[in-house]
């Protein structure tokens, strides 16, 4: 019993030990120098001592802290290591961490298969690092599949867990750290699904938590986060201020070529396309040595194509359509689920008659007409393209505002059953007790009171008499009188500006001028496709008729409503009357 004591004891104090050397490579985060020669006396200590567990960690801080190759060597050592000692929870770690050295060494499928592995181990055994980290890891391959909705869901966990342990400090494991890596890769998902506002917030918070637990090193990758939302944002300017900042704030060796496709993308929205070109070379540069490159940075070739295409380089424009071309089929083999969903404008068809094109312009530089004949084709192309998509999306939207229309006309129209309120659908009477009149006469009174007090600053009473007399004023279509402002309505009711506003932005859900302009554009839609003599009407006519000022005013609210132009609507109608009068009226042969 006492030699056990004194066993555990001695254990708990080579793994302090062992936490102090992982504490001290982790300060160590910017100069790889330093934290190698740790790493090495961390290999050497743990052999010594026939420690598996922390020869195990050792191996996987090695593979972090080397490049490709040296880095899957190490992560294989690891698991080498882990298989041999059968301890399921090392087994786990060391799978996990070579599915990492995969991932971002762009072996996405084996990344994938080595994570789910850890995932099905630490579940297991119920280790709930390691099934967090799993399911980190697991986020991140979801997102380069394109399934961001799914990673979000999956990031938001691994958030919630590593926050509430970022405290926690144990052997071979790291709950803040992954804390941050959760939160940057949540708020850069955010950014691709467009969510930028949600991402305000979350990098503020992160800054503070950063500055408060004294890790600086990571405030520029947040502020990067910043740059990247305002370029999407059209905020080009403050764009390029916060990635030139967190350039200037990094402190290590790494290229951080995020950073500089973004400003490469900003000077190239601004018009210093000169630039723009110097940022994306660095890119080009970067690939030329790793050949690798992320898909998110595959417009940078776009770019570098069309600046050559400019300029007339055609040796240049060649050799980077030629390198996209091979990303390309890379992207296509390690992105199965992926590739179909790349937003890219030089899909391989395109690619291929690209090249080609520039093949011929280097031989044939003199036959100008294949060049004219080409542009002149693709412009052609592209507006037929874009009238048939225009053509098909107004279509779909006059298809909807006719449904809306006659939906809304039944609504209005249909018989009302005998009810004293409106909000409520009660069935056709039947026997019942007085009781349950009872019951049912306060529930109803319950339902008008939960109706009506959706404004807690006004009085129930004052709330139902304006909107009794609102159905009344559509009823009588008063809202057609041109002259009609909300001054002259607040008299009519009885009541003021403010009561007025309140009740009809809760009610009706939006201003006064909008509610107005509704009801009237719902009326002349509603004219326009029950008699077809107002289609015989021009705009301005029709403006008068529903209670507009002018045409410019009834054009410029019905495309608001609608999406389409009045101009528009009224033709698809003389063309719907058209079809169905000769539908009624088949011709005899």
């Amino acid at each position: 019993m006492f030699t056990d004591n004194l066993n555990a004891q001695d254990n708990s104090k080579k793994k302090i030990e062992y936490q102090e050397i992982e504490l001290k490579i982790d300060s160590f985060h910017n100069d790889q120098k330093k934290a190698w020669e740790l790493i090495q006396k961390y290999i050497k200590k743990a052999k010594d001592e026939g420690n598996k567990e922390a020869l195990v960690y050792a191996y996987r801080y090695a593979s972090n802290f080397s490049q490709y190759p040296e880095n899957i060597r190490n992560a294989n050592l690891a698991l080498s290591i882990a298989k041999d000692s059968k301890d399921e929870r090392l087994l786990a770690n060391a799978y996990l961490n070579r599915g990492t050295m995969y991932f971002q060494e762009g072996y996405y499928q084996k990344s994938l298969d080595d994570v789910l592995v850890a995932n099905i181990n630490a579940n297991n055994i119920n280790d709930e690092y390691i099934i967090y980290k799993s399911i980190y890891l697991i986020a991140q391959n979801k997102i380069y599949l394109g399934l961001h909705e799914d990673a979000a869901k999956e990031l938001l966990i691994c958030i919630d867990f590593f926050k509430k342990r970022s405290t926690d400090s144990k052997f071979g494991q790291d709950y803040q750290t992954y804390y941050i890596y959760s939160m940057l890769s949540y708020i850069d998902n955010n950014t691709k699904m467009g969510k930028m506002q949600e991402n305000q917030k979350l990098i503020s918070e992160s800054i503070n938590y950063l500055e408060d637990n004294d890790l600086q090193q990571f405030i520029p990758y947040f502020i990067s986060s910043q740059g990247t939302d305002a370029y999407y944002q059209k905020d080009y300017k403050s764009s390029i201020a916060k990635l030139t900042q967190a350039l200037e704030m990094y402190n290590d060796k790494y290229p951080h070529i995020t950073e500089i496709y973004y400003l490469g993308l900003n000077n190239w929205k601004i018009g210093k396309k000169t630039i723009a070109v110097k940022f994306m070379e660095v890119i080009d540069n970067q690939y030329n040595k790793s050949n690798r490159l992320d898909p998110q940075f595959r417009s940078a070739y776009e770019i570098l194509i069309k600046y050559n295409d400019s300029i007339k380089n055609r040796d240049k424009q060649l050799e980077y359509i030629d390198k996209l071309m091979i990303l390309d089929k890379s992207y296509e083999k390690n992105f199965k689920y992926l590739y179909p969903k790349i937003n890219k404008e030089y899909d391989t068809k395109k690619l291929i008659s690209e090249k080609n094109k520039v093949e011929n312009l280097l031989i044939l530089r003199s036959n100008i007409f294949i060049l004219i004949l080409v542009i002149s084709l693709g412009i052609i192309l592209f507006f037929s393209i874009r009238y048939y998509r225009i053509k098909k999306l107004y279509k779909q939207r006059f298809e909807n505002i006719i449904t809306n229309s006659e939906t809304e006309h039944k609504k209005h129209f249909a018989p009302k059953e005998i009810v004293e309120n409106p909000i409520l659908e009660v069935q056709k009477p039947i026997a019942i007790s007085d009781k349950d009149v009872k019951e049912l006469n306060l529930e109803i009174l319950d339902k008008q009171d939960e109706y009506y007090s959706k404004i807690p600053s006004l009085n129930t009473l004052v709330v139902k008499s304006i909107l009794t007399q609102l159905e009344v004023f559509e009823a009588e279509e008063r809202y057609l009188d041109s002259q009609l402002t909300q001054k002259i309505l607040v008299e009519e009711l009885g009541t003021n500006s403010t009561y007025l506003s309140k009740i009809i932005n809760t009610y009706k859900g939006s201003n006064f001028n909008v509610y107005i302009n509704n009801l009237r554009l719902n009326y002349i839609i509603n004219l326009l496709r029950t008699n077809a003599q107002y289609l015989q009407y021009d705009v301005k006519e029709l403006a008068n008729i529903c209670g507009f000022s002018n045409a410019e005013s009834f054009s410029d609210n019905f495309y608001r409503k609608f999406e389409i132009k009045p101009s528009y609507f009224i033709k698809m109608m003389k063309e719907k009357s058209k079809s169905s009068s000769q539908s009624h009226n088949p011709t005899l042969d």
